[in-house]
């Protein structure tokens, strides 16, 4: 290659680099002008909705008011270029800051200069200054409600380690809370339920504390509820019983095809001792052999001693005869 074209060759990479320290600069420089200009206080006026959670009895606890409040603010570059058109203000208010419309009206109204100091603690962190409120009353609608209280239910799935059971319900504080709603769909919940509670390997006593599912439409007084669980250690016994026939009418024959059963159960180990047919009575009921297509029925313990758990029966079901006297 000529030695003209190694100079043209050296002479365009050279211009290349240069262009391209050029265009970083003029980036860098960008930046910086970004930064500075996003850090500095600029005046102007935005707008929120209000999210309103208060406590007036016989009414809905938490609603979206009607009306957006429109403020002129100081605030940095980053606030404000980080700010919606949707963007909330949750506020809790005293029933005292809800003006009724009228007698048995829906419709309440909220003064922004009653509430102002309640706005500013809430931008405190994003707003450093909010010049003056250009809203001066929104409404808030606040429904009627119907209120209920209804039993919480705990949802478990409790993985227990060899010989260890629970030996009671779990134990749930409170276990019925309040709930609120419209009232036709208040008058069809009977209960609400806890999320699920989750252990594995579980050798002891555990407690914690849990949080309730959320019912569209629904207030619920309280989001979480503390729970107990006792759990022991047990070993596992079975005993043969005698069947008992109860409740034949005197015209009236009922044979079970076996005439005992055995019962397996689980004992505490603490509070292990031994245990005879005589503790127990174990009987097959005539109603539900009446009842029963192919004239089936379970068996079931009508006396047993205190500190007996996860009673089965083998065989499970007992068939039987009935026969007229």
């Amino acid at each position: 290659m000529s030695r003209i074209s190694l100079n043209w060759i050296h002479k365009i990479a050279k211009g290349r680099g240069e262009w391209l320290t050029l265009l970083f600069s003029l980036l860098l420089a960008l930046f910086i002008w970004t930064v500075h200009n996003l850090s500095l206080k600029y005046t102007t006026y935005l707008q929120y909705n209000l999210r309103i959670t208060t406590n007036i009895e016989g009414r809905v606890m938490e609603t979206l008011a009607e009306d957006a409040v429109m403020m002129r603010v100081r605030a940095s570059g980053y606030s404000l270029i980080s700010h919606r058109s949707d963007d909330e203000i949750d506020l809790t208010l005293d029933p005292k800051f809800l003006h009724q419309l009228a007698p048995e009206s829906d419709t309440f109204m909220v003064y922004i200069s009653e509430v102002k100091g309640e706005i500013e603690k809430f931008l405190l962190e994003d707003i450093s200054t909010i010049e003056n409120f250009t809203t001066e009353i929104v409404r808030v609608i606040l429904p009627k409600i119907d209120t209920k209280k209804v039993p919480v239910v705990a949802q478990s799935q409790v993985d227990f380690s060899p010989q260890y059971m629970a030996i009671s319900r779990m134990s749930l504080n409170p276990d019925s809370i309040l709930i609120y709603g419209e009232e036709d769909v208040v008058e069809n919940i009977d209960a609400v339920y806890t999320r699920i509670i989750s252990k594995k390997k579980v050798n002891k006593r555990f407690q914690g504390v849990v949080n309730i599912l959320p019912i569209k439409g629904v207030t619920i007084s309280q989001s979480q509820v503390y729970y107990t669980q006792e759990v022991g250690r047990y070993i596992e016994q079975s005993i043969e019983l005698p069947l008992n026939v109860i409740n034949v009418p005197l015209d009236r024959d009922l044979l079970p095809l076996s005439t005992s059963v055995t019962v397996i159960y689980r004992q505490l180990l603490s509070s292990h001792k031994a245990l005879y047919p005589a503790d127990f009575t174990c009987v097959i009921d005539y109603n539900e052999a009446v009842s029963s297509i192919n004239s089936q029925v379970v068996p079931y313990l009508q006396k047993a001693p205190e500190g007996i758990y996860s009673v089965t029966f083998d065989p499970p079901y007992i068939d039987c005869i009935i026969l007229d006297k």
